[in-house]
C-alpha cells in the first residue's frame, strides 16, 4: 500500500496576498491508536495486549524520569528523546536565574533505521487534503433524522458520507448525540452502530 501526497501552500507570513510556493505533504489516512498498534503487534507475537500495555506504561514512566533528570533517552530503532527548556533570551549568563528557566517540551530525533524504513512508495492523492463540511448542527441533525426515517441504524461511515464530516469529527458528533439522548450506540470500534433512541 502506497502513501499518498498532495501539494500544499504554506501560510503567508507577511499576509500580503502573494502566492506562496507549494510543498509536497503526506495526505494522512488517519491515526493508528496505541491500542490498534498493540493489537497488531500481539497478533504476530506471543505477547498479549495487556503485556504490551504494561511495558509501554513502564517505559513511559522511566523515560519521563530520566528526561527530567537531564538524560537523553535512546529508544531502540525508534530514535532519541531529549528535554527542551524555555527561558527568555539574554546577552549575558548572569542576566538570568535558574528560577526563570523551566522545562517546556520533549525533542525527538528519529534514528537512521526509522528514517530508512519509512521510505516507501508514493503516489499523488486523487482527493487531496480533506476538510470537514461546514454544516450547522441543526442541518446535520436534520440529515440524520431523515436518514433514520428510512434506515434502522447509521454507522460512522454512513454519517461521514451523509454530512461530509471527517472521520474523527463524525464520531465526535455521533457520540454527542448519544450524550444528548438522541441516539443510542451498540457494538464497539469498527462495528459500532447508532440507533434512534426511543422517546419516553
Amino acid at each position: 500500500m502506497a502513501a499518498t501526497y498532495d501539494l500544499r501552500e504554506n501560510p503567508n507570513p507577511k499576509k500580503d496576498g502573494k502566492k506562496q510556493p507549494l510543498y509536497a505533504r503526506i495526505v494522512s489516512k488517519g491515526t493508528i491508536t496505541s491500542r490498534e498498534l498493540l493489537e497488531d503487534i500481539s497478533s504476530g507475537t506471543t505477547f498479549t495486549v495487556a503485556d504490551l500495555e504494561g511495558a509501554i506504561s513502564a517505559l513511559a514512566e522511566k523515560m519521563a524520569t530520566h528526561l527530567k533528570n537531564g538524560y537523553n533517552v535512546e529508544l531502540g530503532n525508534i530514535g532519541y528523546f531529549s528535554a527542551k527548556l524555555k527561558a527568555r533570551p539574554v546577552m549575558e549568563k548572569d542576566e538570568i536565574r535558574a528560577a526563570s528557566v523551566e522545562f517546556d517540551n520533549v525533542n525527538f530525533r528519529a534514528s537512521a533505521w526509522l528514517k530508512k524504513n519509512t521510505r516507501g512508495d508514493l503516489e499523488r492523492s486523487s482527493r487531496g487534503f480533506q476538510t470537514s463540511a461546514k454544516l450547522s448542527e441543526e442541518e446535520r441533525r436534520s440529515l440524520l433524522d431523515k436518514y433514520l426515517d428510512e434506515n434502522t441504524y447509521i454507522t460512522r461511515t454512513d454519517y461521514t458520507k451523509l454530512t461530509g464530516l471527517l472521520k474523527n469529527n463524525a464520531m465526535k458528533d455521533l457520540k454527542e448525540f448519544v450524550n444528548q439522548g438522541i441516539l443510542i450506540s451498540s457494538g464497539h470500534r469498527n462495528q459500532m452502530i447508532f440507533l434512534r433512541a426511543q422517546k419516553k
